[in-house]
């Protein structure tokens, strides 16, 4: 078949989780990648000739340095559909080309007939406080519509997401698949010579601050080996200062070693580096990014489910932090990415 995938690039989670969905694509068919920005120079770098691109910008990210994204969120909902408006017009003249199937990991812009038009997505709820979620979950169901079958990577017992896929009020449930885990990375059997890893990602500017926090505080874990992956691989950086190694950016395959080897991490609680953590079985403290809604939402659950300990960014104390967080033991997936990869192909390929 030709296939259209879309990949969302706000940070680079959705792009290191569709890895592994379009290596077993390549297998069978040809894939088309459309996305923007620091996704896009990934998935270039990873798949290189083996896949055939489009850049086309995004909808517009409605970030900013303050806590108040809802709000923030809300009031920028105009410019949003106005950039949601501008990718659509660019991505209806590459689906023109003609597909047999659209494959779309959050992005809300690519989608044909619902027929052939899939959506990967974790997020059926947008977490938000009340008076403002259900509205939200309906517009984002409505959104939703386009599409024939929604994937979610998760589990439909034992959640990794929790109420961000689970107990939903506008979708009709025989359109969902739970799939289970996506990670870009597998369990190794190395030695655990590093002591901490510590992965600085997420949309701007957002990660340039923790970063800041983080090279503020680094100095405090003055024993053992630390590593600290900078997520931009725009930069070209490798810096070594006692017993720290500071990268711009990890590949797949470094990214992948060096977790296995880390004995404790420090990261943001995105969907995709939980997803991760889950696979390599992996303890971490969790950092999430300061208003967005659903790293903060996945913190508290799982810091209620007894899985992690997390720590808002501006009362990041690292050395005390890390010290109440070690007697935790992470999350147990129902099972790996390999099955969950399986189940993706099943629904593409049977429906």
């Amino acid at each position: 078949m030709k296939i259209l995938f879309g990949v969302f690039d706000w940070g680079l989670g959705h792009a290191t989780r569709d890895i592994p969905l379009i290596d077993e694509l390549l297998k069978k068919h040809e894939v088309h990648i459309i996305s923007t920005g620091r996704a896009l120079e990934l998935l270039k770098n990873q798949f290189k000739e083996n896949c055939i691109y489009y850049d086309v910008p995004s909808v517009y990210v409605p970030y900013n340095k303050t806590r108040f994204f809802v709000p923030y969120f809300v009031m920028s909902i105009p410019r949003v559909l106005r950039s949601l408006r501008t990718a659509r017009k660019q991505s209806e003249k590459i689906i023109k080309k003609g597909f047999d199937k659209i494959i779309s990991d959050c992005r809300f812009d690519v989608y044909d007939i619902p027929e052939k038009s899939y959506l990967i997505n974790h997020q059926l709820r947008i977490k938000a406080p009340y008076g403002v979620e259900n509205p939200l979950e309906w517009w984002l169901a409505k959104m939703m519509r386009k599409y024939g079958k929604i994937i979610v990577p998760d589990f439909d017992e034992n959640s990794l997401a929790g109420d961000l896929d689970h107990n939903l009020r506008y979708i009709q449930e025989e359109k969902i698949e739970y799939i289970g885990i996506l990670s870009h990375l597998k369990k190794l059997e190395l030695r655990k010579d590093i002591n901490y890893f510590i992965s600085i990602s997420g949309p701007e500017p957002q990660r340039t601050v923790f970063e800041k926090k983080i090279m503020e505080q680094i100095n405090s874990l003055n024993y053992g080996k630390v590593v600290i992956a900078g997520g931009n691989p725009s930069a070209k950086i490798e810096k070594h200062f006692k017993n720290i190694t500071f990268y711009s950016f990890l590949d797949a395959k470094k990214q992948e070693e060096t977790m296995n080897r880390a004995r404790f991490i420090i990261s943001r609680p995105g969907y995709t580096t939980m997803m991760e953590l889950a696979e390599l079985n992996k303890n971490a403290l969790l950092i999430p990014t300061p208003g967005q809604t659903e790293q903060e939402y996945l913190a508290r659950y799982y810091e209620e489910k007894g899985y992690f300990r997390y720590v808002n960014q501006n009362e990041m104390n690292l050395k005390e932090d890390i010290g109440k967080s070690k007697n935790l033991n992470g999350f147990s997936p129902l099972w790996d990415t390999r099955e969950s990869v399986k189940k993706f192909m099943q629904v593409i390929e049977e429906n």
